[in-house]
């Protein structure tokens, strides 16, 4: 393949062009003609025959004094004010300038699709951590007086150990109303889900009876649990998050009281909560 770049700047050593302006002619005439002869190429000429072909476009005054002037219009000193022909004329070398990088890029795939995948990773990561941080610590938490809700952990410094707090321990932080309006515990796990449809494994979370009161959510549909339901005996009710209840249940409002299978066990349905209501994850019962 000829070196389009060395024929251009031939023809024009005796114009006598600033550097950067024969720069931005040589690159761009030497595309035009790159892309003419792989055109030609694909349509059945040999080698010679669309390089011969080529350089004849090259030869074409018109093609030289059109570029002349465009990159003469490029370059003109009219400040860009929104709304005149100056804002115009950057458009233009914006766009210039994005074909240019363009082209480069598909002269170059490997290093391209390297670029691309090391932007997509660092994009995808930043999106991720922002995401967290901004769940975590820019927005507040989507329950009611968020600033009044704690999680208690008990830290056993000899032992090199932070671990939740133990049943007993529970029910003596539940009896100081001096410092807890309220309270709740709660342990996540798997289940088998069984009966209607395949059976599937869920998350869902056991949890005590003040749970969603001590958040300040409501169930969208049905109830949530009552204090009683704390009681050996009970404590086989279940409440559905929005998603189970339409993937599972085709969103049947019929499914409140109905009673559905956890390992084998039996436990009525009596609420199914908002749709946005989120609680350490994806949740799928409690």
């Amino acid at each position: 393949m000829p070196e389009w770049k060395q024929e251009v700047r031939q023809r024009l050593k005796d114009l006598g062009l600033e550097p950067t302006r024969e720069a931005e002619i040589v690159e761009e005439l030497a595309q035009h003609l790159e892309d003419r002869y792989e055109e030609l190429l694909s349509g059945g000429a040999t080698v010679e025959e669309a390089a011969r072909s080529a350089l004849r476009e090259l030869n074409d005054g018109d093609l030289f004094a059109e570029e002349l002037r465009r990159v003469e219009r490029r370059r003109t000193d009219e400040p860009a004010i929104l709304g005149s022909t100056g804002r115009m004329n950057m458009l233009g070398g914006i766009w210039q300038d994005l074909r240019y990088g363009l082209r480069t890029m598909l002269k170059n795939p490997a290093f391209t699709g390297v670029a691309v995948l090391a932007l997509a990773l660092g994009i995808g990561a930043n999106t991720a951590i922002f995401s967290v941080v901004n769940s975590i610590l820019l927005r507040p938490l989507p329950f009611k007086e968020p600033d009044r809700l704690v999680t208690v952990m008990h830290d056993y410094p000899k032992l090199n150990l932070v671990a939740p707090v133990s049943p007993p321990g529970f029910q003596d932080y539940l009896a100081r109303r001096d410092v807890f309006e309220s309270g709740a515990a709660s342990s996540g796990g798997s289940f088998n889900l069984t009966g209607e449809g395949e059976p599937e494994r869920i998350q869902a979370r056991a949890v005590t009876a003040g749970f969603f009161e001590t958040l300040g959510v409501e169930a969208a549909m049905g109830r949530t649990f009552l204090a009683e339901e704390d009681k050996p005996g009970n404590e086989h009710v279940i409440v559905l998050s929005h998603g189970l209840w339409q993937r599972r249940y085709g969103a049947d409002p019929k499914v409140i009281g109905k009673t559905i299978t956890l390992d084998g066990e039996g436990y009525n349905v009596v609420g199914v909560m908002p749709r946005d209501f989120r609680f350490y994850g994806q949740d799928d019962a409690w």
